[in-house]
């Protein structure tokens, strides 16, 4: 057991080099130099939730209130977001995307998907059901079933 054990921490270690890796670059071909990609994730989730509070954003990010009010300001500067009164709830803030902040995020999209459909392109068809089938493996082991 203890080389089944050794394997599986080797592999556990690799595979998640390689997410870290592999997200980086495409976070990179997310961003532009209106925006970072951090701020670029804030503006694509508000683009699927449509609006949201700061503190679900801070949440989501996994940084604190104050990081996501200065993180808000900028993309607010920029004309991407707005934030307005809640409707029912004055003490809250609410978090919408701009029709520029939706321009950019779907650009962004785009871009990352036009290279990311460039890498998939330079394989073999062999290849690419293998990371098909990949997919679906780590789909299966990573991302837990939602309710």
């Amino acid at each position: 057991m203890p080389g089944a054990e050794a394997e599986i921490a080797e592999l556990a270690a690799e595979l998640q080099r390689l997410l870290l890796v592999s997200s980086r670059i495409l976070r990179s071909h997310t961003a532009s130099h209106a925006v970072s990609a951090s701020q670029f994730s804030v503006l694509a989730h508000l683009d699927r939730a449509e609006e949201s509070t700061p503190g679900t954003l801070a949440d989501f990010e996994h940084v604190s209130p104050p990081v996501m009010t200065r993180v808000l300001g900028r993309l607010e500067e920029a004309g991407l977001v707005r934030r307005s009164a809640h409707p029912e709830d004055g003490r809250q803030v609410r978090v919408t995307l701009t029709d520029r902040g939706r321009e950019l995020v779907r650009a962004g999209r785009a871009e990352r998907d036009a290279w990311l459909r460039s890498r998939l392109d330079g394989i073999s068809a062999a290849e690419r059901e293998s990371l098909r089938e990949a997919t679906a493996l780590l789909r299966r082991t990573l991302v837990p079933p939602r309710d």
